[in-house]
């Protein structure tokens, strides 16, 4: 890959300050958010104001396929998102101004402009909008896709809101995973990704389940997605939230009497792994229907503590007797302060969550637990999960989230937690994992609040 470099901006100050990238590099940048495998953002602090700039670690061959075969054809990840961005701007959308692209030793590189305003996750998790907003925000994304900008990376963190609340000005970023095709109805496969983006990039906000269809319903409208089309994306999206789900009548006294061949087996795991001592406090979150509570108190010798977002769930284990001190929360945002507890012990949870909400929830047993957490998951290399992602290819819902043992291992690293000990179920055939973690010494939570 030959390096190349292509100024964008028409403004002469700008020209100057982005000339080369060695220019662009000159100025103090800083993680405009978390990295991922193949790329990350960098907010740059430059004499024009505030830029971004993304760079990409090559082109996987796939996206270069698709880039080669449809609008608007481009050679790398940085050209896609410069044309896409483009045609958004001529036809009238609002999105981030381009500056420069280019590519250099094997990674490629967009640069932009900030936008103004704040993201529609940022004013959500601020409790700052208008109930009108959102649905604005929907026919909006829904419209793009109607005019042939099928822009399924949509989510709550991608569209900036600026301007008076009575008419705001909607603009998105994000864009280099684009296609443009012709107006008409969006293609269900790209919808059904944007809608799983927004509900991902939200979920951790605790949002109740009806704004959340009503969103949903006007974006597949607005995209002239209706009837029978409609239904089927909106049955197949992943559930809203894990605790909401038990509400239902009758739905937490069905889980507290599944299988209990099973349950006894994945008692067994966890004793298997179990670091507490005598008299410690635990919180078990979310305690589901207290399954845990005769091992923990009568085996283990822990007060125990029960935390669950479903008050269905706190009411069936007290029904079935399984008494202790519950408190109905957030499992990523307990009322509770650091080092709370001695240990937290997440047990059939994390395979609930997509990865960012995966994250959130481990620093958050982190910032709780003095000495140790110990989690289930489901591992990626199963033959259950290779049942899971054929059905999810072929259109089904993603309902269940996968990790591996090493991802974990990071994930609390950054916490000062070290894995003690680990089982599974039957390794490689059936899912489920356990790990217990504990605090190594000096070890602080990377979530700590003040």
């Amino acid at each position: 890959m030959a390096n190349h470099w292509q100024v964008l901006s028409e403004l002469d100050d700008e020209r100057a300050a982005f000339a080369d990238l060695a220019a662009v590099r000159r100025w103090p940048a800083e993680p405009a958010g978390p990295p991922n495998r193949r790329r990350h953002v960098e907010r740059l602090r430059t004499p024009t104001g505030i830029c971004y700039l993304k760079v990409f670690r090559g082109t996987q061959w796939r996206n270069r396929l698709h880039f080669l075969l449809t609008a608007p054809r481009a050679s790398d990840d940085a050209e896609r998102e410069w044309r896409v961005t483009a045609a958004l701007r001529a036809s009238g959308f609002a999105a981030p101004r381009p500056l420069a692209l280019g590519r250099a030793a094997g990674r490629v590189y967009y640069l932009c402009a900030e936008l103004p305003g704040r993201s529609l996750r940022e004013l959500l998790a601020a409790g700052a909008v208008d109930p009108a907003l959102p649905r604005a925000i929907a026919s909006h994304c829904g419209a793009l896709f109607a005019q042939g900008f099928e822009l399924p990376d949509l989510s709550a963190d991608h569209v900036y809101v600026s301007g008076p609340p009575t008419a705001p000005t909607l603009a998105v970023l994000d864009l280099h995973n684009g296609t443009l095709r012709a107006p008409g109805p969006g293609r269900p496969r790209a919808l059904r990704r944007m809608l799983r983006r927004f509900a991902r990039s939200v979920r951790e906000l605790a949002l109740p389940r009806w704004p959340v269809l009503v969103f949903a319903v006007r974006a597949l409208r607005a995209a002239g997605c209706r009837g029978d089309a409609a239904r089927v994306l909106l049955r197949r999206l992943p559930p809203w939230a894990t605790a909401q789900r038990y509400e239902v009548a009758g739905k937490s006294r069905a889980y507290a009497e599944r299988n209990p061949a099973r349950a006894e087996r994945e008692l067994a795991l966890l004793a298997a792994v179990w670091p507490g001592r005598p008299g410690e406090t635990v919180l078990d979150l979310p305690c589901g229907a207290g399954r845990l509570l005769p091992l923990l108190q009568q085996r283990f010798g822990h007060r125990v503590l029960h935390g669950d977002g479903a008050l269905a769930m706190l009411q069936q284990a007290r029904q079935a007797g399984l008494v202790a001190p519950a408190v109905q929360a957030d499992a990523l945002a307990m009322p509770f302060h650091d080092r709370a507890v001695d240990g937290v012990v997440m047990f059939r949870f994390l395979h609930h969550l997509a990865p960012d909400a995966r994250a959130a929830a481990i620093a958050e047993a982190c910032r709780l637990a003095r000495r140790f957490v110990v989690v289930s998951f489901f591992h990626r290399c199963s033959a259950h999960q290779l049942r899971r992602a054929l059905r999810t290819a072929f259109g089904g819902p993603a309902t269940r989230f996968a990790t591996t043992l090493g991802a974990l291992r990071r994930s609390f690293a950054a916490h000062g937690f070290a894995p003690r000990r680990h089982r599974a179920e039957l390794p490689f055939a059936r899912d489920l994992w356990l790990v217990a973690f504990e605090r190594t010494a000096g070890g602080a939570s990377a979530g700590s609040r003040p």
